[in-house]
């Protein structure tokens, strides 16, 4: 079946073609300032923080410091990333053989132009207090759909150097959805980047089934994420719904892990438009750590967990028992109206007791915008915005500024 195209918006969302990967390695660098050693001869260039070698002492020649703070009062650092991207977070290896509270007080945006020429506004993805060890990496993750070619870290105001001794960066290149309103429906199109689309074209339309995964190739943000070093591997969380099946964490390189430390990790799904919701399949870690998927609830937003105070609705939970690479189907109760998927550890035995998903899938069935303004239908999504705690016009749903304002348990 086939409509002619009234209105078409473009909007660049990620594909998670690529989410495990480091997409900053080898990549173009440049600095505020750099370091120059003389006994022994030595020059921390920009380029070291993103050359694949990990080894965190000083002296070995693979770690990047600007010049001392009297010289560089602001340093600063960035890589080229190529092109625009979707960038989910950041990992940094601290220096290893002494200094380590010299990483501390930075900041992490995105740009999407040059940031020395640049006089834009970046994203902020990050910001790091302090409190690494020596030697040891830390997993920042930015807010949801930062977008830009340019990652750069700063540390204003410094009365020590800025020294990175690797730089990993997560992220995924870009497919075009198009927002379209066709005859007075809005759908949503998942078409390849080229060729372009024009308005007035023909564009045939996908028809979604209750069997259609919704949530593959979807954003997809997450409270933390496990870096795994000595294999250069980034448990990112779009590797939860980046259509791949294979359940060797390490080997495999497609499931997604939370990081240690992290006492209620949380991954968020956003489906792009409403959905009527059937199922949230979630498949195990096969290699070891079957028992990690315990005590999870599976829940569903009507609003942006990152902007709004909304109760989720509970589809279900997992308590335990699912063996090593299966499947554990969650069923939600219809009917179920959302736009977020929402999968939370809500308890846990250790430390080592993470947040592990190697592949999430969501069943449901797409609701068009007829459905949704149809009598019988609005009973229905009524009822879906109550049981969530949403009443626009009574004021119990409040946008915030920023997601740091947002209530724990209340949407994140």
């Amino acid at each position: 079946m086939v409509f002619l195209v009234c209105l078409a918006a473009l909007v660049a969302l990620a594909a998670a073609n690529n989410f495990g990967q480091n997409i900053a390695q080898n990549r173009p660098t440049g600095s505020s300032s750099v370091f120059v050693n003389g006994v022994p001869p030595l020059t921390a260039s920009s380029n070291l923080a993103v050359d694949g070698n990990f080894n965190s002492n000083f002296f070995s020649g693979s770690c990047f410091s600007s010049d001392v703070s009297a010289n560089d009062p602001n340093p600063f650092w960035y890589v080229d990333l190529g092109s625009r991207v979707y960038v989910s977070g950041v990992t940094i290896t601290n220096r290893g053989d002494c200094c380590a509270d010299r990483l501390s007080g930075l900041r992490v945006e995105v740009f999407e132009f040059n940031p020395t020429t640049s006089a834009e506004t970046p994203e902020l993805c990050a910001t790091l207090s302090g409190g690494v060890a020596l030697g040891q990496s830390i997993g920042l993750a930015c807010s949801p759909l930062t977008t830009g070619r340019f990652l750069r870290i700063s540390k204003p105001g410094a009365t020590s150097p800025l020294t990175l001794c690797e730089v990993v960066v997560s992220g995924g290149k870009f497919y075009i959805v198009f927002h379209l309103k066709i005859l007075n429906f809005q759908i949503l199109v998942n078409v390849p980047p080229r060729p372009p689309v024009s308005v007035g074209a023909i564009v045939s339309i996908p028809k979604y089934s209750p069997t259609t995964n919704i949530a593959q190739n979807r954003p997809v943000r997450a409270t933390s994420q496990f870096n795994f070093a000595a294999t250069n591997l980034i448990a990112s969380p779009g590797l939860a719904v980046d259509g791949n099946f294979n359940t060797d964490f390490v080997n495999g390189r497609s499931c997604y892990s939370s990081a240690i430390g992290d006492l209620t990790p949380t991954l968020y799904i956003d489906l792009g438009a409403y959905y009527y919701i059937n199922s949230i399949i979630i498949t195990n870690r096969g290699d070891c750590c079957a028992e990690r998927l315990r005590n999870i609830n599976v829940s569903t937003l009507l609003k942006d967990p990152f902007r709004y105070l909304e109760f989720p609705k509970q589809c279900g939970t997992i308590t335990g028992n699912v063996a090593a690479g299966a499947d554990a189907t969650v069923n939600c109760n219809q009917p179920t109206v959302a736009r977020y998927i929402k999968i939370q550890k809500t308890s846990m035995v250790d430390s080592n007791d993470l947040l592990t998903l190697c592949e999430v899938q969501v069943t449901g069935r797409f609701a068009s915008y007829v459905e949704l303004t149809k009598k019988p239908v609005d009973n229905d999504v009524a009822q879906a915005l109550a049981a969530n705690g949403v009443f626009p016009n009574k004021g119990n749903v409040a946008i915030l500024p920023n997601a740091n304002q947002i209530t724990p348990g209340r949407g994140f």
